[in-house]
């Protein structure tokens, strides 16, 4: 990712403290960012009763160069860099 100049994210509706054990827990080297009332989740149609785990890359300008529900590779992620 770093080669890409690209910078990682996740964002999830839990609370603020589940968030630090998760990330505690799972060693993330991404922030983890909270969405307690699914707006950004509304936003990128990942909302609802069960979170849809969804992957974004956003360039710099904002424009979505790729987008995609599960855990794709981070090389499949990066081919769609520009």
């Amino acid at each position: 990712m770093k080669s890409k100049n690209a910078v990682v994210y996740g964002i999830n509706p839990g609370s603020a403290e589940s968030h630090k054990k998760f990330v505690d827990k799972n060693k993330l080297e991404f922030p983890l960012l909270v969405d307690e009332g699914q707006e950004v989740a509304r936003l990128y149609s990942a909302h609802g009763l069960f979170v849809k785990r969804t992957v974004y890359l956003i360039d710099p300008e904002g424009i979505i160069r790729f987008g995609t529900r599960g855990m794709p590779s981070p090389l499949e992620i990066l081919k769609h860099a520009k």
